[in-house]
């Protein structure tokens, strides 16, 4: 059998034609090349498969047993490549499997849900898996193929990271609605006098975006405790005097549950920028495209319903 890199495909799909039309004028004319063109590459053909193909007869050309045997299996053949070229095709409604978004417990709790509820309404068979987000093992995960999107706050990420923005949102103060603090001005002295809770997400850095702004202004707050989520912080700064800093959107969704009140911070912290990130790899994959586009338009959504 010839090596498949010595025969040029090109020649299936004319002699698909010269089957279709019994006449070389008109299948040059349907593949758009000359009539010439055409019987040469006939004459190519009746080489490739040592037969004539084709004998000429009053009504057209007649093709030879061996032409016919291959009709039908020519047809599969092209079908099927052209299969294999083409994008493959997404069908929401039946498509299954499992996404693996990776996020904080605050974007599990604030902006996951409306996700999931849409999903399940347009994808009924798919299913998601949340992984915790860790500043320093985040972008590994999508490089690893460990998650296929996150959901995060970044300033920079790598190379091979496709990026989306989201939308903006700003940390707020929460303090339990008997705090002392709340009885007096809510000033920067009295801020750093409260000892406070951070949410530490990993890295090696033991600051968060809180002390970095206390230190371009010259002042530290006290961290008397340290968490990995924001959901657990809340819970902690309504059953004590300490206050947590989180951003707005989780305090207006959750905060009345936990009996917190919301301050605004007397220190200029920069807005949080959330995106959706994802690996080249994914790039141009039809299903993720369209799970990347649902989280955009819903995520979108709940941030502006907290602004």
């Amino acid at each position: 059998m010839p090596e498949l890199h010595q025969i040029d495909l090109n020649l299936l799909v004319a002699l698909q034609a010269l089957l279709q039309e019994a006449n070389v004028t008109r299948a040059a004319e349907r593949l758009g090349v000359t009539q010439p063109a055409m019987s040469r590459t006939l004459a190519r053909l009746r080489t490739l498969f040592d037969d004539p193909l084709f004998v000429r007869t009053p009504a057209g050309l007649q093709p030879t047993p061996r032409a016919e045997a291959l009709r039908e299996r020519l047809k599969a053949t092209l079908a099927d490549v052209a299969g294999l070229v083409a994008p493959p095709s997404f069908d929401p409604a039946s498509a299954r499997g499992v996404w693996r978004i990776s996020t904080t417990d605050y974007g599990a709790v604030s902006m996951i849900p409306r996700v999931l509820s849409r999903l399940h309404r347009e994808a009924p068979l798919l299913d998601i898996a949340v992984v915790p987000w860790r500043t320093d093992s985040g972008f590994r995960c999508l490089e690893s193929g460990d998650v296929e999107l996150a959901l995060s706050s970044v300033s920079q990420a790598p190379a091979a990271i496709h990026g989306r923005g989201l939308g903006d949102d700003r940390f707020v103060a929460l303090m339990h609605g008997d705090h002392p603090a709340l009885k007096q001005p809510f000033d920067l002295d009295a801020f750093v006098r409260i000892p406070q809770i951070l949410i530490h997400l990993g890295g090696s850095d033991p600051r968060g975006v809180v002390d970095l702004a206390l230190e371009r202004v010259g002042r530290r707050r006290r961290v008397a405790a340290r968490v990995f989520n924001f959901m657990a912080a809340m819970a902690m700064a309504a059953r004590t005097d300490m206050l947590v800093c989180v951003p707005r959107t989780l305090a207006r969704l959750y905060a009345p549950q936990f009996g917190l009140v919301e301050a605004e911070l007397p220190v200029e912290v920069p807005d949080i920028r959330y995106a959706l990130l994802w690996h080249e790899r994914w790039h141009n994959d039809r299903a993720h495209t369209w799970l990347r586009s649902l989280c955009f338009e819903e995520i979108t959504a709940a941030l502006a319903d907290c602004r």
